[in-house]
């Protein structure tokens, strides 16, 4: 075990443990890239490379910043090509976006935009999981000790180019039917759906329990709009049992990932969400 075991009452030792088990991301997966390298373009592939550029002259990939930003948008790369002989084709993009989702996950914590909770290190934990279990990384070791000791919502899943998405809504008509027709209207798409539209800045949380949370500062929808936050909630958790991630659009478009995409959830408006998230009339 390579990282501290946080005491999960203390929001500090789990930022702690958030930042090593992203540090560790980064060793192990530059190691794992640079043992594959060195076999095919010799040990002296990174002094070339680095010579290719100035900008490369100094470059620590080890930090998972650097590293993940270089595979992400650095198309000829080849520190791409060890990947790209593990991921099947139909799934690169899929694994490259989950590499993106790190790289943001990464950002937050390291810059403390977001409260640091055991559902928050959970949610950390299992976007990490599936790229050291397809590429082989050590540090799986680590994510299987830590989830052992925690509970928390649904891991976020890479969007990929064509998704499979529902063609019906997930639930019929049922008793919070009634519930339902308070905050959304008659005629919606299907739920599941794939959203493609810009997100705006914000991310929120879906608890089991209904409860709509704001990643970044911790409040609870039921705080910040009472009126609104009981019948949403029913509404969102009816169709997301699991809960997780939301994200929302510029129009009051929820998504919320299914499977393999952000998919519709609910349309909201201004009125009905946090204040000042919204601002267009839907």
């Amino acid at each position: 075990m390579r990282l501290a075991i946080p005491n999960l009452d203390q929001e500090e030792q789990i930022h702690q443990t958030g930042i090593g088990l992203i540090n560790l991301l980064g060793v192990d997966l530059f190691n794992s890239i640079n043992l594959e390298l060195e076999a095919v373009e010799g040990v002296d592939w990174l002094t070339r490379y680095r010579k290719s550029s100035l900008v490369y002259l100094n470059y620590n990939f080890n930090d998972p910043s650097n590293l993940l930003k270089e595979l992400l948008r650095v198309s000829s790369s080849p520190l791409r090509n060890p990947i790209r002989k593990v991921i099947p084709a139909k799934e690169i993009v899929a694994f490259f976006n989950r590499l993106q989702v790190i790289l943001e996950d990464r950002n937050d914590w390291i810059h403390h935009n977001s409260i640091f909770t055991s559902e928050n290190l959970k949610t950390l934990i299992l976007n990490i999981y599936p790229v050291g279990e397809k590429l082989g990384l050590s540090l799986v070791t680590e994510c299987d000790f830590l989830l052992s000791k925690l509970d928390g919502v649904e891991a976020d899943l890479p969007q990929i180019e064509d998704p499979i998405v529902a063609s019906t809504k997930s639930e019929s008509d049922s008793e919070w039917t009634s519930e339902v027709q308070k905050v959304v209207s008659e005629s919606e798409r299907a739920v599941g759906e794939l959203v493609a539209d810009k997100f705006l800045e914000f991310s929120y949380v879906l608890h089991l329990t209904g409860e709509i949370r704001n990643r970044k500062n911790n409040q609870l929808l039921s705080e910040a709009n009472p009126g609104s936050a009981a019948s949403l909630g029913t509404v969102l958790i009816a169709r997301k049992p699991a809960g997780g991630r939301l994200r929302v659009t510029s129009n009051g478009i929820l998504a919320a990932y299914f499977e393999d995409h952000w998919g519709y959830l609910a349309k909201v408006s201004p009125d009905q969400w946090f204040p000042d998230h919204l601002f267009l009339s839907v």
